[in-house]
């Protein structure tokens, strides 16, 4: 990983300060789930050189509807996933 503020990188550059879910639409024309959504898992690094955070995403799921990808999201938070 690469810091986007100060060009700096490495394994023990970054930190992990949070992470989160989130839902994403699959625009780009190039990924074979165009208009499919993703559940993607977040983590929110920190540069140890100049502070910047930045998201990291470390996992996608693909699915083909925004209720399939809105189930699996709800089904973590609830713990039935």
């Amino acid at each position: 990983m690469i810091c986007k503020r100060c060009g700096q990188g490495g394994a023990d550059q970054f930190h992990q300060v949070d992470s989160f879910e989130r839902i994403a639409l699959a625009d780009d024309p190039a990924d074979p789930n165009c208009g499919h959504y993703y559940v993607d898992t977040v983590c929110v690094m920190r540069c140890a050189a100049c502070e910047h955070s930045q998201e990291a995403a470390v996992k996608r799921w693909p699915f083909k509807t925004l209720r399939e990808a809105q189930k699996e999201l709800d089904s973590h938070l609830i713990g039935k996933g």
